[in-house]
């Protein structure tokens, strides 16, 4: 992975912890939305492009993602998976919207070969209180592993239209 991703990564974790946290302990309304973005075969990329070919193209949709959204919205690479923490923005269409653009404008460097689930979470302290004890990373994996019944929103790419 990059450099310039795993300090994302580092600071996203660090950031999402202490959100967690105030989240948790207060009882006000945060509007705080994130998203999730799985590639959901990792392989078939891996054994499209071999492996140094698809981590760059992965490195390329991170920095997309990094140069699309606010300096206040955080983004995170986790080998093929990109998260993204959007303050101070209702869980709605269109974080949903900019998404989908980014990962259409993606596939024109070949990431369009690997099926995408994007899911958005309205962080919340019913999502997170029963979880109080989980680190972010904890939190994310539960996110992922959960993202179908937790996740407020949620979009398959490309449509099967």
């Amino acid at each position: 992975m990059h450099p310039e991703d795993i300090e994302a990564s580092e600071k996203f974790l660090f950031t999402l912890e202490w959100l967690l946290a105030v989240i948790n302990r207060h009882s006000g309304h945060f509007d705080f939305a994130l998203a999730h973005i799985s590639y959901r075969n990792p392989t078939v990329l891996g054994e499209s492009y071999g492996a140094a070919i698809a981590s760059g193209k992965l490195d390329e949709f991170s920095h997309a993602l990094r140069k699309a959204f606010r300096k206040t919205d955080l983004v995170a690479r986790d080998g093929t998976d990109f998260w993204i923490l959007v303050p101070y923005t209702p869980v709605n269409e269109r974080l949903v919207d900019k998404i989908r653009y980014i990962a259409d404008t993606a596939s024109q460097c070949g990431l369009q070969i690997v099926d995408r689930d994007i899911s958005i979470f309205a962080l919340s302290q019913d999502l997170i209180a029963p979880r109080e004890d989980f680190s972010a990373a904890e939190f994310l994996r539960y996110l992922k592993e959960k993202h179908v019944a937790l996740a407020h929103q949620e979009v398959s790419l490309p449509n099967s239209d």
